[in-house]
C-alpha cells in the first residue's frame, strides 16, 4: 500500500515538475520576443535621428522701396524717395526627414516589421546670416528696424527657395533610402521579416 502511495506522489511531483519546465520555456520565449521587439524599436529611433543632409547655401538679392511724397509749396509737386539695400545671405541648412508620421508596427506573433507612411524629404533647419550692403535712404524714406527685420525674413525665404531647387533634396532622399535599408537589416538581424507599405520585402539572394 505504501509502495502505491509513494509511486503516486512521485508521479504527481514529476507531472508538476514537467508543468513548471514547460511554463518556464514558454515564458522565456515570450520574454525574448518582447526583448527583441524593444531592441528593434530602440535601434530604429536611434537611426532615424541620423537622417540629415547638411549644406552651405548663399544668395544675393536687392531689396528696395519707393515712397511718393506730395509737396504743396509753392505748387503741388510729387517726389519719389527710394530706399534700398543689397542683401547677401549665407546659411547652413539641414535637409532630411521628419519621422513623426512614420508608422512602425511590430507583429510579435508573425515576427514581422511593418513600415508605412514614409515621409518625403524636407528642410529641417536653416541657420542663416544676412549682410546689408550699398544702403541708400533719404530723409523722407529711411531704413527702419522693421525694414531690417523684413529683409532678414526675405533672406531666409530666398535661401529656402534655393534649397528646394538644389541637389540637397535628392541627396536627402537617397539618405532616406539608406535609412530604410538599415531598418530592414536591423529587423532581419533579430529574425523579423519586413513589409514596406504593405508589400513584403524579399531578401536578396546571397552570392
Amino acid at each position: 500500500m505504501r509502495s502505491i502511495y509513494t509511486t503516486l506522489v512521485i508521479a504527481l511531483l514529476a507531472f508538476l515538475l514537467g508543468l513548471a519546465v514547460f511554463w518556464g520555456f514558454t515564458q522565456t520565449g515570450k520574454t525574448i520576443t518582447e526583448q527583441n521587439a524593444t531592441v528593434l524599436l530602440e535601434q530604429i529611433r536611434k537611426v532615424s535621428k541620423l537622417v540629415t543632409v547638411e549644406g552651405d547655401v548663399s544668395e544675393v538679392f536687392n531689396s528696395s522701396n519707393t515712397r511718393e511724397v506730395t509737396i504743396y509749396l509753392p505748387l503741388p509737386s510729387r517726389f519719389s524717395f527710394k530706399k534700398e539695400a543689397l542683401v547677401q545671405v549665407k546659411g547652413t541648412v539641414l535637409v532630411g526627414f521628419n519621422l513623426e508620421q512614420l508608422v512602425v508596427d511590430i507583429d510579435e506573433e508573425t515576427n514581422t516589421l511593418r513600415l508605412s507612411n514614409l515621409p518625403d524629404p524636407e528642410i529641417l533647419a536653416i541657420d542663416h546670416e544676412a549682410t546689408f550692403k550699398d544702403l541708400e535712404e533719404s530723409w523722407f524714406n529711411s531704413l527702419t528696424a522693421e525694414d531690417y527685420s523684413a529683409m532678414n525674413a526675405q533672406a531666409r525665404e530666398a535661401l529656402r527657395k534655393k534649397i528646394l531647387d538644389s541637389p540637397l533634396m535628392e541627396a536627402a532622399r537617397l539618405e532616406g533610402n539608406g535609412l530604410v535599408e538599415t531598418m530592414i537589416i536591423l529587423a532581419r538581424g533579430l529574425g523579423y521579416s519586413v513589409e514596406l507599405e504593405g508589400v513584403p520585402v524579399e531578401e536578396e539572394p546571397k552570392g
